[in-house]
């Protein structure tokens, strides 16, 4: 019996109805990586197999319980067994090309270069930072060439946003099963700072790159930057509207007030930076008084 005969297919929007997912967003995860093709049958005929509806269950699940895009990745990847899925940003240079791409290396060397580089890339960018990290450094330390590196990278810059998953997937390896069982919004929201205070200053380099792809002039440098910085903040403005949904906090936007706490964020690091004594606790008492008293409106 053939493959076709044994799968159950759906068109997309049988495949909307069932999960409850639209089909816009359903594209967003297959260009993120998070869905696998589906198979094409014309230009604009595609099938969905049954595993596309099991996977989008799993994300849906996920994002209830107010995990980020790069932990509903992890998370995936973990169930599967499979390698952790990169984040797939269609028409961003080589790098990001995914498969099919004339540029993506074929040879299973090719792609142990491409990954001897990003995992380089990740440790010297948490250990140096992103201005103090060059291309030349990397490229030296890894005996390759210059040419090498762009080939699979257009500049420092998309290796980066690259790598963004991957530093996050390292700074934030613990911690997320206890913010998913947890059901009080602002404990939720305290178990966040937790997570994130450790390592605030490399979070807050993340954030710095990601200002940077949204000035940029190329949108589709553009648009990463903004997808990275939305899976940061999305979990924070649902934790709020779970909040004011139980009446645990005062109404406001949730969307500004995320904002706003992310700033709050990188705020304590410049304080952490210039202020001597004013260490990671004092950072952490700060932030947890405006939950309570700047979200929750109240002592808790």
């Amino acid at each position: 019996m053939s493959d076709l005969q044994i799968k159950k297919w759906f068109r997309i929007s049988e495949l909307e109805r069932l999960s409850g997912v639209s089909r816009r967003t359903i594209h967003f995860y297959l260009q993120e990586g998070l869905l696998h093709p589906p198979m094409k049958t014309g230009k604009t005929m595609a099938y969905y197999d049954e595993a596309h509806l099991e996977r989008l269950k799993i994300i849906c699940a996920a994002k209830k319980q107010g995990m980020p895009l790069f932990a509903i990745r992890e998370k995936i990847a973990a169930m599967e067994g499979a390698p952790e899925l990169p984040v797939r940003s269609k028409g961003l240079g080589p790098a990001a090309a995914y498969k099919g791409s004339r540029k993506m290396p074929k040879s299973a060397q090719g792609n142990k270069t491409r990954e001897a580089i990003l995992d380089l890339a990740c440790r010297m960018f948490r250990a140096e930072g992103y201005k103090s990290t060059k291309v030349s450094d990397i490229t030296k330390r890894l005996n390759v060439g210059k040419g090498t590196f762009y080939f699979y990278f257009s500049d420092k810059k998309e290796l980066f946003l690259e790598c963004v998953p991957r530093i996050f997937a390292e700074l934030f390896s613990e911690g997320w099963d206890e913010i998913g069982k947890e059901r009080d919004p602002l404990v939720r929201l305290q178990l966040r700072a937790k997570a994130v205070l450790p390592v605030l200053k490399e979070f807050c380099s993340i954030l710095s790159l990601c200002r940077e792809a949204l000035d940029d002039q190329d949108p589709k440098l553009k648009a990463l930057g903004n997808r990275i910085f939305t899976s940061i903040r999305r979990p924070i403005e649902t934790d709020i509207i779970k909040g004011m949904k139980m009446g645990r906090f005062r109404d406001m936007d949730a969307k500004v007030t995320s904002a706003i706490i992310i700033g709050i964020a990188e705020g304590l690091q410049y304080l952490q930076a210039c202020e001597e004594g004013f260490g990671p606790e004092s950072a952490q008492e700060g932030l947890f008084d405006f939950f309570r008293y700047g979200v929750a409106g109240k002592a808790t």
